[in-house]
Order: C-alpha cells, then sequence, then structure tokens
C-alpha cells in the first residue's frame, strides 16, 4: 500500500496511526535470511505496536499469531487480493476479527499485462531467443511462433484481474473463454468475454484455449484446480501462465505434461509453498520450457493508490459503524 501514510493521518487526532513499516519490513529480511536474532529484534519492535491497535493494515507474509500479539485487534486488512496464507494464522478462526482484503485493487492491470506478457513470450520466440542465448548460438529453424491475433485466451476466474485480462486481449483480436465460480451456465459476451463457462466446464475451456491464465483465488475448491485431467484437455501447443496461488497448479501433474510434451511451456509468477518461504521444485526451475518470476506481476513504476483509497473509505466506514468493502467471508475462502 506504500509508505506515504499522509491521507491516514488526515483523519486527524481521533485515529491514532502506528507505522510498522520499517519493523515488518526489518522482519521480512530476517526471516529471508534466516536470522533468528534479527526476526527477535523485529518482532521486539512490532509488538508494542501490535498490542495497542484495534485495527491492522498488514500485508504477507502474515504473522501466524497476529491475533495474540494483538490483543484488542477489531479489523485486519489484508493488502493482497488473495487471502489463502491467513487460513494458517489465529485471526483466520478470531470471528470478532473482521477481515478485509485488496481483492480488484491490487493492480488488476498490471498483473493482466504480466498474463499477456507471458503469452507473447511464446507466441513470438522471445523465449526460444533466450534459450538460443543461454545456449550461445542462435537457430532460428526451432522457432514456433504463432499469431497472438485470431487465438484463443482462456481465463480461469473472471474476477478483478481476469477481467482485465480478458479486455487486453481481446484488444489485441483474442477470442475470449473464461470461467467463474459463480456462472451457473453458459453465457455470452460478459465482461469482455465472448464465452463464460460455469467453473465444471474448465476442461471445455483448457480445450479450447491457445494460452491460460490463472487468476482465481485459492480455496478449498481451487486446491490443485489444474490437475492431470486439465492438462490432459489442453492442447499440446497451449501455455499456461499463472499470477494466482502456486497451490491452485497440481505441480506434479506440470512437470508431467511438461516433460511428455502435452503443454508448450508455463509462465509462473507463483509457486506451490512460495508464501511459507520454500524454493521452487528443481524440476520447474531446470524446465527450458518454464520461466519464473518472484510474484511481481503486481509491480510497476506507476503511483498506483487504489488501495490506500480502499483501505480510508474502509476506516471511515469502520469509524461509522458501516459495513466494510472487501469484507473476507471465511466460508467461502476469500
Amino acid at each position: 500500500m506504500g509508505r506515504d501514510l499522509a491521507p491516514l493521518r488526515a483523519f486527524g487526532p481521533g485515529v491514532r496511526i502506528l507505522d510498522g513499516n520499517q519493523a515488518f519490513e526489518a522482519l521480512n529480511r530476517a526471516r529471508a535470511a534466516g536470522d533468528a536474532a534479527a526476526e527477535a529484534q523485529a518482532l521486539a519492535a512490532l509488538d508494542p505496536l501490535l498490542r495497542e491497535a484495534d485495527v491492522v493494515c498488514m500485508s504477507f507474509p502474515m504473522l501466524r499469531d497476529v491475533a495474540a500479539r494483538a490483543p484488542r485487534l477489531r479489523w485486519l486488512h489484508h493488502t493482497q487480493a488473495g487471502v489463502s496464507n491467513l487460513l494458517s494464522t489465529d485471526v483466520w478462526g478470531a470471528e470478532h476479527v473482521l477481515l478485509t482484503s485488496g481483492r480488484g485493487y491490487v493492480r488488476p492491470t498490471a498483473m493482466a499485462e504480466y498474463v499477456i506478457a507471458g503469452a507473447l513470450t511464446f507466441a513470438r520466440g522471445i523465449h526460444d531467443g533466450y534459450v538460443d542465448k543461454s545456449n550461445g548460438r542462435l537457430d532460428r529453424t526451432h522457432y514456433a511462433q504463432v499469431r497472438i491475433e485470431g487465438a484463443t485466451m482462456g481465463v480461469i476466474g473472471l474476477g478483478g484481474i481476469g477481467k482485465e485480462v480478458a479486455r487486453l486481449a481481446r484488444a489485441l483480436g483474442m477470442r475470449v473463454v473464461a470461467t467463474r465460480r459463480s456462472a451457473a451456465s453458459r453465457q455470452a459476451g460478459v465482461d469482455h468475454a465472448d464465452l463464460l463457462l460455469p467453473p465444471w466446464e474448465l476442461g471445455e475451456l483448457a480445450a479450447q484455449s491457445d494460452f491460460i491464465g490463472v487468476c482465481t483465488q485459492l480455496t478449498q475448491e481451487t486446491y490443485h484446480l489444474i490437475d492431470r485431467q486439465v492438462f490432459a484437455a489442453m492442447k499440446p501447443s497451449a501455455v499456461l501462465v499463472n499470477v494466482s496461488r502456486g497451490e491452485v497448479i497440481d505441480e506434479e501433474a506440470l512437470i508431467e505434461a511438461l516433460g511428455q510434451g502435452r503443454l508448450r511451456g508455463a509462465v509462473l509468477d507463483v509457486y506451490e509453498g512460495e508464501l511459507d518461504g520454500k524454493p521452487p521444485r528443481p524440476e520447474l526451475m531446470r524446465a527450458p520450457n518454464v520461466v519464473l518470476t518472484p510474484h511481481v506481476s503486481a509491480g510497476g513504476s506507476a503511483p498506483d493508490d487504489r488501495l490506500m483509497r480502499l483501505f480510508c473509505e474502509n476506516l471511515r466506514r469502520f469509524l461509522d459503524d458501516r459495513p466494510l468493502l472487501n469484507l473476507v467471508d471465511r466460508e467461502r475462502g476469500y
């Protein structure tokens, strides 16, 4: 959400702002380095702030015992779109604590651009060029370029990010097929998608798509949603781009499909175990037809104040005892 807290200070003396950015960043650095002493020091700096807080605004990695550390906590805002990493924290079971997320506000256009870029990387042979460069010679005979225009983009999860993927894909002349959790039947012309399918027709989306963008939330229903059955339905020329959560894809099935030539390639901004600090599988790191990035699809130099505006609007609602926007449904999982 950024470190500029001026919009929050505009609420006046009735709202005391406790800035934990520096301590939280120090905590993340310590955990990444495996420095237990530095981690303890960062937590010692955070704890006095959490003990006083009625409201906490926090990103990942989330503290697993945040509710215990913040006994006055009434509302926690998670700045990320997905809240799957809250499932393993004590705040998920603390029903008295309101949970909100940044769903639909976390740079959906930037993440959609990443999906399009991933598709173009394979479609226009850019990935082949990288492989050639790594091998020390250029060989144009193996470049299997395809046109984006006229191809089909599959969007799994036509939500905030998925709608932007569909919009950009349509602007490039692509046909868009999508799924949405709430869709009860096939529909034409919905939110830039030429065809919206109910979730149980995922296999049909896989069969029709030349490129597939995974944009769905991670829930119990979507864990390993992209499994062997879905990979079997895909075209062998298909490219899979994941900006959701790594656990949405069964990576064993992905590695198998890539190794057997049943999938042209994958572009992964996330992977299984990423939010727990685990490294990617060695098979994915070694695979020449896999592009891996460290959860950067929402990045960008252009300022984006939508997250701050969402939080400020919700803070006004919280102070006025009105319903909050983007309230997390614990049963649904997002």
